[in-house]
């Protein structure tokens, strides 16, 4: 399966070492298929999820295959790359910021 989907809603800044990406996910909205190919840092804005997560192609590791990941707003959690996944956040309005990696 073809993987277009961008990792985030868009990119706000990017050099060299880093591509930051703004997220907003809608109440009830799906985040299409996509893969993270590097290490990042999800900044959590605003919402409280949950989100529900699903691992594609074994992707997952010692995660499984589903989680449900409950964000908390001004905490930034360290997520390694690999993943191949789609989210529906089932909670309100979710807004991050995701800082990648790049070397």
């Amino acid at each position: 399966m073809k993987l277009d989907a961008p990792i985030a809603t868009s990119v706000v800044f990017e050099n060299e070492d880093v591509r930051v990406w703004e997220q907003t996910v809608p109440a009830g909205s799906e985040i299409p298929r996509h893969e993270h190919r590097n290490d990042y840092y999800l900044i959590n804005v605003r919402g409280k999820g949950p989100i529900a997560v699903t691992f594609h192609d074994g992707s997952g590791g010692k995660l499984g295959d589903q989680i449900v990941y409950e964000p908390v707003p001004g905490r930034a959690d360290f997520v390694p790359k690999g993943h191949i996944e789609t989210a529906v956040n089932q909670g309100e309005e979710y807004r991050a910021i995701l800082v990648e990696l790049k070397n």
